[in-house]
């Protein structure tokens, strides 16, 4: 009983106690953050749980504060699993704090606790992203490669090998339209110049998705 009494005292001290909400709050805070196999989120709940302990040994925790931590747990880890953008963060949080506040012995200095250890995590936390923002969870919304001709990738597909190549119009070109041009629709435009249906044309140019050409003048012998 004694033993029992003491880590009780030493737990629910107020430096104890605002320490332990802070390694709660930044553990889980950084797990979600930067996914660390588990290892963040195992100091966060051993923080809570340590505080949660000390108020229990007081006898003033009670299973339904326990309670509402504990759905403040699974909904983070519902986060995890089934992104909410930020939804069910929110909630797991109010429950985590909200279990926080009813398993303490006074309220209002629960709340004081947590407001320093929010602070503090909020220094930590912001530390640790701009340390390590090339870690984070955002990294995974962002395309890290960029996409340059010179590795291979084009926003359009290249067609300069069709300069010099002849087809047919199949509409009007006036001056743009379609033609066949080696088995291929592909999409044309003329100087500017008018092209009927069905008429003989060579592709002159090619800028990018424009693809320029001209009538080939029938010969006449």
């Amino acid at each position: 009983m004694m033993f029992a009494e003491n880590l009780s005292a030493f737990l629910t001290h107020p430096i104890t106690a605002t320490v332990l909400l802070m390694v709660g709050i930044i553990g889980i805070a950084l797990e979600l953050l930067f996914f660390s196999s588990g290892l963040l989120a195992l100091a966060g709940v051993a923080g809570f749980g340590l505080y949660f302990l000390g108020f229990y040994l007081a006898g003033f925790a009670g299973f339904g504060d326990l309670a509402v931590f504990g759905i403040g747990l699974v909904l983070l880890i519902l986060e995890l699993v089934v992104p909410s953008f930020g939804i069910l963060s929110v909630l797991g949080a109010i429950c985590l704090f909200g279990g926080v506040l009813l398993a303490s012995s006074n309220p209002m200095d629960a709340a004081v606790m947590l407001g320093i250890a929010l602070l503090v995590a909020i220094v930590v936390v912001a530390f640790a992203i701009r340390t390590f923002k090339h870690r984070g969870v955002w990294n995974r919304f962002i395309l890290k490669e960029q996409l340059t001709t010179d590795k291979g990738f084009t926003s359009n597909p290249d067609r300069s090998y069709l300069v010099g190549m002849t087809g047919q119009a199949i509409t009007p070109l006036r001056p743009a339209g379609t033609a066949i041009i080696q088995g291929e629709r592909v999409d044309v435009v003329t100087n500017g110049s008018f092209i009927p249906n069905a008429k003989e044309i060579i592709v002159v140019e090619v800028e990018g998705a424009r693809v320029v050409v001209r009538e080939i003048e029938s010969k006449h012998t």
